[in-house]
C-alpha cells in the first residue's frame, strides 16, 4: 500500500482519543495537548475495533476474562458472549491493509486496545490481581513484534514519547526503503544504517556491536535473512531507554571527527558541555545543539546525516 504522505509515518490510534465519539458511554477521551503536537509530525488514523466488529454506541462494556481456556473478552453483565475472535480478526485485517503503519498509539485500560494494566477478571467476576494487553492490541503486536507501539497516558511522559517517536521515524524510513527496492542489500544496510549507528550506540551497545558485526561481509546465500537480522536489531536497540552515559559516549565520538578542525580550547569547551550533560546539569539539547554549530562552520558528509544530531528527525521535541 502506497503512503498517503511521504513527510509523515502512517499511526493507528484509538479512534476515541482524536474526538470520536465511539466508548462505551457514547462519548470520546478528553482532548490531549500531546496528541495534537504528535498528529503535527504523524498521520493518524482512526481505529476502533470495538465498533469495527460491530458494537454499538453507546453500549455495554466489555472486559478480559481469563480461565483456564485462556484469555478472552466478554460481556461485563453475563460473560457469556465471546468477542476474542472477532478482534483478532480485525487485527489482521488492519496488519493486512494498513501495512504502511509505523506505529500505533493504543488506549489506557481498554480490554481491546490497552497496552498494560489492563484489568482482566475471572469467571466468577473477580478482579485478578495481575493485569494484561487488550486483546486487539496484543494480535495487532503478535503480527508485527516490530511495530512501535505506545498508550496514550504513558505518551505525556517525555522520555516514553521521545523514544517512541525515534522508533516510529525508523521504521516509517525502514518500510520506504523496503518499498523502494527489489531487495535489500548489504549496500542498502549500510546506507541506512550510517544514519543510525550513533543513535544506536546511545541506546544499547551490545546490538551497536553486534550490527557491526552483521554488516561486516554480505550474506549472499541470504540478503533476506540479513535484512531481517538487522531492523530486528536496529528496532530492539532503540526500544531500550538511552542513559545520560550512553549518549555522552555517542556525542563524543562524533566529536571525534572535529578534531582536526577545532582548537584545543574548542575541544575542551565541547568536553565540559557533554560532560555537564553527563551529570544531569544540562539537556541534551544543549551538546547537541553546540556539535551542530561546530559541524555547520566545518561541514562531515557522514555527520551531518546523523539522525542523533538532525533536531527535525527528534520531533517529539519540538512544540513540548
Amino acid at each position: 500500500m502506497a503512503n498517503r504522505n511521504n513527510n509523515k509515518p502512517q499511526v493507528g490510534i484509538g479512534a476515541c482519543l482524536v474526538g470520536h465519539a465511539v466508548r462505551y458511554s457514547g462519548d470520546a477521551k478528553k482532548a490531549s495537548h500531546v496528541l495534537r503536537k504528535l498528529s503535527e509530525t504523524m498521520e493518524m488514523v482512526a481505529l476502533c475495533p470495538e465498533v469495527a466488529i460491530g458494537l454499538p454506541v453507546p453500549r455495554e462494556p466489555i472486559r478480559i476474562v481469563e480461565n483456564a481456556e485462556g484469555i478472552h473478552v466478554k460481556d461485563s453483565e453475563s460473560q457469556t458472549i465471546d468477542y476474542t475472535q472477532p478482534l483478532k480478526d480485525f487485527a489482521d485485517k488492519v496488519t493486512t491493509e494498513h501495512q504502511d503503519f509505523a506505529g500505533y498509539i493504543f488506549v489506557k485500560g481498554s480490554p481491546s486496545c490497552g497496552y498494560e494494566r489492563v484489568k482482566r477478571y475471572n469467571d466468577a467476576g473477580n478482579a485478578l490481581a495481575n493485569t494484561g494487553v487488550g486483546v486487539y492490541a496484543q494480535q495487532m503486536m503478535d503480527n508485527d513484534p516490530l511495530l512501535p507501539v505506545e498508550e496514550n497516558g504513558r505518551l505525556h511522559d517525555p522520555i516514553l514519547r521521545e523514544n517512541f517517536v525515534r522508533r516510529v521515524y525508523a521504521y516509517h524510513e525502514w518500510k520506504q526503503l523496503k518499498q523502494s527496492v527489489e531487495v535489500v542489500t548489504l549496500h542498502h544496510l549500510t546506507q541506512f544504517y550510517a544514519r543510525y549507528k550513533y543513535l544506536v550506540m546511545a541506546h544499547n551497545m551490545t546490538n551497536y556491536k553486534t550490527i557491526g558485526r552483521l554488516l561486516s561481509k554480505p550474506d549472499n546465500q541470504n540478503p533476506q535473512r540479513q535484512a531481517d537480522q538487522f531492523i530486528e536489531l536496529l528496532m530492539s536497540a532503540l526500544k531500550c531507554s538511552a542513559t545520560r552515559k550512553g549518549y555522552s559516549n555517542a556525542l563524543s565520538h562524533i566529536k571525534g571527527y572535529l578534531k582536526r578542525s577545532i582548537s584545543s580550547t574548542e575541544k575542551v569547551s565541547i568536553d565540559e558541555v557533554i560532560d555537564q550533560y553527563r551529570t544531569g546539569d544540562l539537556p541534551l539539547i544543549v551538546p547537541v545543539k553546540l556539535l551542530n554549530h561546530y559541524f555547520n562552520i566545518y561541514p562531515n558528509q557522514y555527520i551531518g546525516q546523523q539522525t542523533l544530531l538532525i533536531d527535525s528527525i527528534i520531533p517529539a521535541r519540538a512544540g513540548f
